[in-house]
């Protein structure tokens, strides 16, 4: 089975982006106008511990979808390192699959069981110190736990959005992701407008994977599939084998995940310890506008990795460079002009939204704007390495985030350089290194230079352009 991007997939893709987006722009106004700024900046906190402990995924989602697009492309066994190129006939291994969906369900049963418990327990000792002993918010206790459980339910669905990319059913994927974003869009206006404060905010979000879940499993697993996987019996040993498989990689992903979040997350994490929550919800509304800046213009890139793994696996190396070169122009095009309406319009229009958070100041998004567009080039480049079951950069991840981390407590603990310090951190560490490396990388795997990529890449898009 060959995996084809197609227009629906694209245009439910946008859509699911724009519900995405969406679920966070049409929400802020009421969170921002109807809760306190203390409300605000312990919602960025949560979200905050909420990403440090969706580290435990460990770098299995992406690789699962990455190897479940191998057995659709008619790999037939699953390797450590490498691809398995013997697919000429493109005939799904129905057994393979059964043990993959089989160890999937497995891992993150076990996955989503130990972050609950870690969340009900450390969690709760970090946001109880974060919030003056709980008295800086009403119901901050049951907020959090709530908020636990959505995280929870989050982790132990999420292989479902793996069988789905990695098999090329991405308008499927994308159609489950968008109703269960108008459902708490929806929701979290009900229970704002209903007086719940913050906790309407957590409720909306517990209800809404759930709904992922539901769609994504008819859309999976339909009676032709099920007819062909439901016939096996996987023993223990058959997913222990493939789980080892899948972790030699996955723990390098892992430990990636790990020094990402260090070097975009940790410092809101030591801002909750050093900062006011008025400068944490600042500091949080700037992190969310970038980073759905940064969501839409690498749309078209997350739609397409599917396939790049597909192209590595079929041997077809320049169609994957064009193809490649066509999404990374999409990448740059968008976020320059994301950044721009953020720059010109975007204190205007909190002003206007009678926002409790304000932006920092106009120079300070500048900079981070042009830190985070760095950012999204290298872990996009550094993404499409991976396509080759390959990844090299898990020692300069690491250290990168250890660097980031330990300056940015260095600047809060000792300095008070407050925000700045913590972005210019972040910047300098990563232009050091990885901002160039990774690109450099492909570049000289390809034979290519940035001008004629960037080239390359704007003829293809012309192409597919005038194609339509």
């Amino acid at each position: 089975m060959e995996i084809l991007i197609s227009k629906k997939d694209v245009i439910w893709s946008y859509l699911s982006q724009f519900f995405s987006v969406a679920s966070g722009i049409l929400t802020l106004p009421l969170i921002l106008n109807l809760l306190t700024a203390e409300e605000i900046g312990l919602n960025y906190l949560m979200l905050s511990v909420g990403s440090l402990v969706m580290l435990f995924d460990f770098g299995f989602t992406p690789q699962f979808s990455r190897n479940v697009s191998y057995i659709f492309s008619g790999a037939k066994e699953i390797r450590k390192n490498g691809l398995d190129e013997s697919t000429s006939d493109f005939k799904i291994n129905y057994r393979l699959l059964a043990i993959m969906i089989k160890t999937a369900q497995s891992l993150f049963r076990r996955l989503a069981i130990v972050v609950l418990i870690l969340m009900t327990t450390l969690g709760t000792f970090y946001i109880y110190n974060a919030t003056d002993g709980f008295s800086s918010v009403e119901h901050t206790f049951l907020i959090w736990n709530v908020y636990s459980i959505s995280v929870f339910l989050n982790i132990f669905y999420s292989y479902y959005t793996s069988l789905l990319i990695g098999s090329g059913q991405i308008m499927e994927s994308r159609k489950a992701n968008v109703f269960s974003k108008i459902s708490y869009i929806i929701l979290t206006f009900i229970f704002l407008y209903g007086g719940m404060g913050l906790i309407g905010v957590v409720l909306a979000n517990i209800i809404a994977p759930l709904i992922n879940r539901a769609l994504s499993y008819r859309y999976f697993f339909r009676k032709s599939l099920l007819s062909e996987i439901s016939g096996f019996q996987i023993t223990k040993d058959e997913k222990q084998d493939l789980f080892e498989k899948i972790w030699h990689n996955s723990k390098k992903l892992g430990l990636v995940f790990v020094g990402s979040y260090a070097i975009n997350k940790l410092s809101m994490f030591l801002a909750g310890l050093y900062l006011s929550l008025e400068e944490v919800a600042s500091y949080g509304l700037m992190i969310q506008l970038t980073t759905l800046i940064l969501t839409i213009s690498s749309t078209l890139f997350g739609i397409y990795q599917p396939r790049f793994s597909a192209l590595r696996v079929q041997g077809k190396k320049q169609l994957l460079l064009k193809e490649f070169a066509s999404v990374m122009n999409i990448y740059y095009l968008l976020f320059i002009t994301g950044s721009i309406i953020l720059l010109v319009f975007g204190p205007f229009i909190l002003n206007v939204l009678g926002s409790n958070a304000e932006l920092p100041t106009l120079s300070i998004v500048l900079v981070f704007l042009i830190i985070i567009f760095l950012e999204g080039n290298h872990a996009n480049f550094a993404s499409f390495i991976i396509t080759a079951n390959n990844i090299p950069f898990v020692q300069s991840s690491l250290i990168s985030g250890a660097v980031i981390g330990l300056f940015s407590y260095i600047s809060l603990e000792f300095f008070a350089y407050g925000i700045w310090g913590l972005i210019l951190i972040q910047g300098v560490t990563q232009a050091l290194y990885s901002n160039w490396k990774w690109p450099h990388v492909i570049f000289k795997e390809f034979e290519i230079d940035f001008f004629n990529f960037i080239k390359l890449g704007f003829f293809e898009s012309y192409k597919r352009l005038k194609s339509i």
